[in-house]
């Protein structure tokens, strides 16, 4: 069964990214990046994220997890350890942030 979805493409016009507009410390541009989706008020929760790692199979793995804080050691989000998930963080930490922004 096939699906045209051409017509969900959104214009995404509210900026520009160049090397002269972002900040060279990258936590501070990532906040300045949190605030202004948060501000926007047009993503319902501006702290999920999609985590991915290497799955115990080599596979990689995506799933949606929440940010609690961060600062200049890194990320953190809860897992219960004993999880896949937690499994996959300690066999491999090299791990994948993604976060979904209209900016």
């Amino acid at each position: 069964m096939s699906q045209n979805l051409h017509n969900f493409r959104r214009t995404y016009k509210k900026g520009t990214l160049s090397k002269d507009s972002i900040d060279t410390n990258p936590l501070q541009q990532f906040r300045t990046w949190f605030y202004e989706a948060k501000d926007a008020d047009e993503v319902n929760e501006v702290n999920a994220m999609t985590l991915t790692t290497i799955g115990l199979d080599g596979f990689p793995k995506g799933r949606v997890v929440l940010l609690k804080q961060y600062d200049e050691y890194g990320f953190y989000f809860f897992t219960n350890y004993n999880s896949e998930k937690g499994k996959a963080i300690e066999a491999n930490p090299k791990v994948s942030l993604s976060f979904f922004g209209l900016l």
